[in-house]
């Protein structure tokens, strides 16, 4: 969009210098009251070394031209007038975390500092294809309407999908618990429905940016989030960065075959780790589907899969021992996977997350015994923080990401923004 500069600011501006250094200060200033705000316009000239009328000239822009900061009240004086304190408009844009399950589908509104204001959740629509697209399209409009913000200014959306996806073009590859989600362009098909921009990535890697963003790994650089759901996956983060692979493949544990003697058997999409272990096959064990399964029940053992983990948790945190087995069983499966995972990547922490997770220590401390006994350099381990949010807070951050590498891009080309373009300069 072109903008017609007043007269007065056509040879540079009064206060800030040059039209290209005011707009680099001005995304300064930004992330400055981002970080520290409520704060003065003086304790901003003193933390970003700029003067304080150049100060005072960008916080205009910001305050009243663009509606990105607003003032939220006096500060404590410090001998002359009490200041005025000014702070980030969080609801100046709203995000959208979408996650997409194979059995239940989530979708959280929040604002652009990442606070969450509402959620909605349905069942996964089980004819898949486009109809998962309607549903995440209907969930967002759900929690506008039901906060009574305003749709249009959506300004980012992050979505985790259950399969293998390609982030620089937002499509999923495969995702094999999900019908007809293969070579499936998500990222293209929601933008057209959403009218903002889409980042798609791997459930288990959005995971795993919710965990180090607020869960169990912030802080940490290098750790490994394991999905264990109806699918088995992992996000890896080394050196505070996720490590998708060349093919976007890195994290598909559920491909890991841990018995050579079964090199050659054709475990299909799933592959050989979550054949075993993924949530649909633990109820097919032979000495768990008696626990799983009601004698008068003639219904397919394990028909729904997290009914059926669930009841075997809770059937060992009652003391159960055929269903402590069951754990024990599953602790080895998992425990030779993390020490061949720690083996190459040497992770500080490894973060065990979906809902066999929720066994705790009953699944914890076996699979530390395992670990130890096949690697020296045991990592930490521990249950996820986030719990199911997991994924669904990875997506928010995915789009708090894109919602703050486009405000900073509007805000250094846009040479002076007048309230009249603000916000459809932004789309």
């Amino acid at each position: 969009m072109h903008v017609t500069l007043p007269p007065s600011f056509v040879d540079g501006p009064p206060h800030g210098g040059s039209p290209s250094s005011r707009r680099l200060n001005r995304q300064r200033l930004l992330e400055e009251v981002r970080r520290f705000g409520p704060i003065s316009r003086a304790d901003l000239a003193k933390s970003t070394r700029l003067s304080p009328p150049t100060v005072s000239a960008l916080v205009d822009d910001l305050v009243t031209e663009v509606g990105l900061l607003r003032d939220v009240g006096i500060g404590m004086s410090k001998g002359g007038r009490p200041p005025i304190l000014l702070q980030f408009n969080n609801e100046f844009g709203y995000l959208v975390g979408v996650d997409v399950g194979s059995r239940t589908l989530r979708v959280a509104l929040a604002d652009l500092q990442g606070k969450v204001l509402a959620r909605d959740q349905v069942p996964t629509d089980a004819t898949g294809g486009e109809s998962i697209i309607d549903q995440i399209c209907e969930g967002v409009t759900a929690v506008f309407a039901r906060t009574k913000r305003d749709q249009g200014k959506l300004y980012a959306v992050g979505v985790g999908a259950p399969g293998m996806t390609d982030v620089n073009t937002g499509r999923v590859i495969s995702a094999v618990n999900l019908p007809g989600w293969v070579n499936l362009p998500l990222r293209d098909l929601l933008e057209a429905r959403l009218d903002a921009p889409v980042r798609v990535d791997n459930d288990a890697n959005m995971a795993a940016l919710g965990e180090r963003w607020q869960g169990s790994a912030r802080k940490v650089d290098d750790f490994v989030f394991l999905a264990l759901g109806a699918g088995i996956g992992a996000g890896v983060v080394v050196g505070g960065r996720l490590h998708r692979g060349h093919h976007f493949y890195a994290g598909e544990i559920s491909h890991m075959n841990l018995d050579y003697r079964e090199w050659h058997a054709d475990f299909g999409e799933r592959g050989y780790l979550e054949s075993h272990v993924g949530a649909a096959a633990i109820p097919e064990w032979q000495h768990a589907r008696p626990l799983v399964t009601p004698a008068n029940d003639d219904a397919e053992p394990g028909r729904d899969r997290a009914a059926a983990a669930a009841t075997i948790i809770a059937a060992a945190r009652s003391g159960d021992s055929q269903a402590a087995a069951v754990l024990e069983q599953l602790a080895v499966y998992l425990g030779t996977a993390v020490a061949n995972i720690v083996a190459v990547l040497d992770p500080q922490l490894v973060v065990f997350g979906g809902g066999l997770s929720h066994a705790g220590d009953l699944l914890l401390r076996p699979v530390r015994r395992v670990v130890s006994r096949i690697v020296p350099n045991l990592p930490a381990l521990a249950i996820s923080s986030l719990g199911d949010d997991a994924q669904l807070m990875g997506a928010v951050y995915t789009a708090k990401e894109t919602a703050e590498a486009r405000l900073a891009a509007w805000l250094t080309v846009t040479p002076f923004p007048s309230r009249a373009v603000a916000r459809a300069g932004t789309r």
